[in-house]
């Protein structure tokens, strides 16, 4: 997000806190509908303010959501998307290389931090041990984070582009997404008990190296003005 899109989120955060309850969850579903529309990150978060600014003025009316907005969401924001310019491709291409830079740089955190390797080097630390600084990179580590890199954002677009239907909202809704979690916890145990295999081992620092570098590479292009 750059620097004129998160001045514009700041503005949205604080706004957002005079939002009064019985507002608040239809103006979150709106925000993720538009979250994951083909617009630039500027966009979604001027869009916002409106809204926000927009639902702010009926509370103060003494109204709700639905006198400014209607009775149609989708409707609505479908409207509002098809009046402002789509991403640019080299926007889309950025986001995403982003999106996979902090990905992998948060998954790679994770896995050290839990790595065989990384405690029994902590271990050999504390008793005075020669220390053999490396850690195995299991099949299961590699099949979890690609799953994870496919499926986690294909659920978020999932779950946002079903925000505004209200059939969505009810107990049926909330089964659905019970029986997708546990699936997905039942196939990460599965993987994890079948892909103990070492692939290979790598040295810590270099792992950690990767990492400092994925994450520094996901501030440069979190940063940069298009």
């Amino acid at each position: 997000m750059n620097r004129k899109a998160k001045a514009l989120n700041r503005i949205n955060n604080a706004l957002d806190k005079a939002i009064l309850p019985e507002n608040q969850e239809d103006l979150t579903n709106l925000i993720c509908y538009l979250r994951v529309a083909e617009l630039s990150e500027y966009d979604q978060e001027f869009v916002r303010r409106d809204l926000t600014e927009m639902v702010l003025a009926a509370q103060q009316r003494g109204e709700g959501i639905r006198s400014v907005i209607g009775e149609d969401y989708k409707a609505f924001c479908d409207d509002i998307i098809a009046s402002l310019p789509a991403r640019t491709r080299s926007q889309k291409v950025l986001a995403f290389l982003d999106t996979l830079c902090l990905s992998l740089s948060i998954l790679g955190a994770v896995s050290l931090l839990f790595a065989d390797g990384t405690l029994a080097l902590l271990q050999a630390l504390f008793a005075r041990q020669p220390l053999h600084p490396e850690i195995s990179i299991t099949l299961s580590t590699v099949a979890l984070t690609g799953m994870i890199l496919v499926i986690a954002p294909a659920l978020v677009m999932w779950i946002c582009k079903k925000s505004l239907q209200p059939e969505n909202h009810g107990r049926q809704f909330r089964r659905k997404a019970f029986l997708l979690g546990a699936g997905w916890m039942a196939v990460c145990l599965l993987v994890t008990w079948f892909g103990r295999g070492v692939l290979f081992t790598a040295p810590i620092w270099a792992v950690c190296a990767v990492i400092i570098l994925l994450y520094a590479a996901h501030r440069v292009l979190d940063n940069l003005e298009l």
